[in-house]
């Protein structure tokens, strides 16, 4: 079964703990690494912005990446979060079968 890395940014540090933890709870993820400081530039609604926000990266499997999306969005405070799913090609035996025994 592959692995797969989803990136997803938040406003606020508390708001990304907290949704590692749920993610983590109820086995959509194995793990969660939260960057705590990112400056994101983008625009939105015609007006560029440059803001202080976190980044998580989340290591689920690929029969979870639908499901673990879909609560995301369905828990975040964004209108328009920004949730992207990468495969992971290679990687270790062991931690592929423990992110594989987490997400059970």
């Amino acid at each position: 079964m592959k692995i797969y890395f989803i990136y997803s940014t938040f406003n606020n540090l508390k708001s990304a703990k907290s949704l590692a933890s749920k993610l983590v709870k109820n086995k959509l993820a194995a793990c969660t690494n939260i960057i705590p400081t990112i400056y994101s530039t983008y625009v939105w609604k015609n007006k560029t912005y440059t803001d202080k926000e976190c980044s998580m990266i989340i290591k689920t499997t690929k029969s979870k990446v639908k499901k673990t999306i879909n609560f995301i969005k369905a828990n975040h405070s964004y209108e328009c979060p920004a949730i992207s799913a990468f495969p992971i090609s290679d990687t270790h035996k062991e931690f592929q079968k423990w992110v594989i025994d987490q997400t059970k």
